[in-house]
This record gives structure tokens, sequence and C-alpha cells, in this order.
């Protein structure tokens, strides 16, 4: 080894140098390149520290909750063992250095891959941040689907947000407090930024609140209905049946004429989505034994609209049912291909029903 050293040009340079009689320079100048690049060392170790980004394999939003009573060691563990932060014992030092270790906040927080330690912390420690998820509620859902995507998505009570879609203040607002026991009907479908803390009753606010943006202050709607000397409430039973029965734009204001039709001929409604509502579970496919489920809402035993909307329709089926088309069917059956077929009297609905059942039968071989 002494031999490697004695032959290493660089050992022997400082040995020379000793010898001349430069002692005290060449301590001076090797002791500022080792305190140089030890600050350069430590420089490199605090930006990787701070600013270093860290991203996770399959680069999903990560969401976090921090509870009450947590100190700081326990949350960075847990941010640690859910892959949000790289190593744990840097962001405690982290937190010390910074005095911030004491200052975070207890809510539901959402962290996005490439983030990096600097940002973790500065984020669990901003009282006026306000982070927000996307919620979507799709046209015609049910209170009770709303209320199963909250639990799902937003870490709601189904069962508490069914509840608060009771609220009588808000049933209130609509002037029907004597007819309405929910507000089914009054939840507006769309997609919302919505708080990650939202509660059961923030989220039923702002569906119902845009509800009332959109459709109970919006004067075409509202007038045209007043105009026509129609019932506010029944329009929004008529269309939620419409909306539960197609998607499809064209259609809607054709089997809007339908019901209206078989009511002026004191028909009963027969429409598959009131029984579906009936239910304890949505059935997308009906059996015979559930048509004869009793309830006021079946329309298959009752004559008239049911006593309340059936779900949450979108606009376009709230206009559909205010602008009915005007014919003379009474009778439709869906074609297996999205739509449906549309008749006025009854051996031609057997017909329609007869070349559906055969192509159902068809698409199944």
């Amino acid at each position: 080894m002494l031999n490697n050293l004695l032959q290493n040009n660089a050992v022997l340079n400082i040995v020379r140098k000793f010898s001349a009689g430069e002692p005290k320079k060449v301590f001076l100048k090797y002791l500022i390149i080792f305190s140089a690049f030890n600050i350069f060392l430590c420089g490199f170790i605090v930006q990787q520290s701070m600013f270093s980004k860290y991203k996770w394999k399959d680069g999903k939003d990560k969401e976090f909750d921090i509870r009450p009573g947590e100190n700081f060691s326990e949350i960075v563990q847990e941010l640690k063992n859910k892959d949000i932060i790289p190593s744990a014992f840097v962001l405690k030092v982290l937190g010390k250095f910074t005095g911030k270790d004491d200052k975070v906040i207890s809510r539901r927080y959402i962290f996005k891959t490439g983030m990096t330690n600097l940002d973790v912390l500065n984020i669990i420690t901003d009282a006026s941040l306000f982070q927000s998820v996307k919620f979507t509620v799709n046209e015609g859902l049910m209170i009770k689907q709303i209320g199963k995507n909250a639990e799902k998505y937003l870490g709601l009570s189904r069962d508490k947000f069914i509840e608060e879609a009771s609220n009588d203040s808000l049933i209130a607002l609509l002037g029907l407090s004597d007819s309405v026991k929910s507000l089914e009907g009054f939840l507006y479908p769309d997609t919302y930024d919505v708080p990650l803390d939202i509660t059961e009753k923030g989220l039923v606010k702002i569906l119902f609140n845009e509800f009332r943006k959109k459709v109970f202050n919006n004067s075409e709607i509202m007038d045209s209905i007043a105009a026509k000397k129609m019932n506010f409430y029944n329009v929004m039973k008529m269309a939620s049946i419409i909306e539960g029965e197609t998607r499809k734009e064209d259609e809607k204001s054709r089997i809007a004429g339908v019901y209206y039709n078989r009511i002026r001929k004191n028909m009963k409604l027969e429409a598959d989505p009131t029984v579906q509502y009936a239910l304890p579970e949505f059935k997308k496919r009906l059996t015979y034994d559930d048509l004869h489920v009793k309830s006021p809402y079946n329309t298959y035993i009752i004559k008239g609209l049911p006593p309340g909307p059936i779900n949450n329709p979108s606009i376009s089926s709230i206009k559909a049912a205010i602008n009915p088309e005007s014919h003379n069917y009474i009778f439709f059956v869906a074609t297996g291909e999205g739509g449906h077929t549309f008749t006025e009297n009854y051996a031609d609905h057997l017909k329609a029903v007869d070349v559906y059942r055969k192509k159902m039968a068809q698409q199944k071989k």
C-alpha cells in the first residue's frame, strides 16, 4: 500500500512541497479545497432533501387524512408508509429545521406525484390551502345512487347523505314543503369541484343550489311552465320518468307526448323506471313479478304520475316535459339498438315487442 502511495503523483507532489518548506501554504490550500467540497456536499444534500421531486409508480393522486391529535412523527411515518415521500427521516429533519413540525393542520389532503419534501411540508401546514376533487352526478341518478358514489369517491356516509337530502329548510326554498319529503329530482346533475373536506350536508347544498340556479331561477323554464299553466312539481315528476326511459335527446319530447296521451286517455303510465325506483335496489332488467311490486310509485298499479320525481333529471328532460311532441302514440318499446319503436295501438305494439324479442334472442346466439 505504501508503494502505491509513493507512486501516486498527487501524493508525491504534496510531499515535495512540504520538503521544499511550503507546509503551511500546502495545508491552507487543501484545507480550502476540503472545506469547499464539504460546503458543496452539504448544499447538495439540502437541495436533494428539500427540492428533489419524488414520483410514485402509478402517477395517480393520493388522498391523505391527518386526524386531530396525531403528532408530527406519526404523520410523517404514515406519509412514508403510503409512498407519498421517500424518506421519513428527511421530512422530520426538515420540519424541525423550518419550525413547521408543530404547525400541521388536521384535515384531508390530496398529493400529486412529483412533489418535493418542502412541497409536502408546506401543504400540510398551510391554513389558507384550498384543495378540491371532481365529483360527477350523472343524469338520472337517484339520491341513494348519488349517496353511494359520494361514499365511494368522497369518503362520505351514504345514509347520512340520504338523510341530509330530506332537509326541510332546503325544501322550503322550493315552496313545496307540504308535498315534498326529499330533494329527489332537485339535485342538479353535473361535474363539480368539491372541497376535499366536504360534508354530506355541504354536498347536498352544492347540488341543490346548482338546481336552483339552472332550473328554479331559470326564467325561460319557469315562464314556460307558467304560460302553459303547468304544475312545476308535476313537470319534475314527468321529466324524471323521461330521463329514466332514454338518453337519446331526439326521443325525449316524443316520450313525453306518449305519457301525456296516456294521462288524457285515463290509462296507467306503466313506466318501467317507476318500478325500478320502487324496488329496494336498482335493477336494469325487470321481471314480471317486479311489475307488481306494491308501491305508490309503481305506475303499473297506480294511475297518473307518481308521488314525486324518481331521479334527478337533466335540463333537456325538463324541457321535454314542458314541450311534449304532439302525436297519437300511446306505446313504445326498445329497438335493442338504443332507441324505441313508437306505436298508436296495442296490436302494433305487440308486433314491435315481438321484433325486439327476436332481435334479443338473435344476439344471444
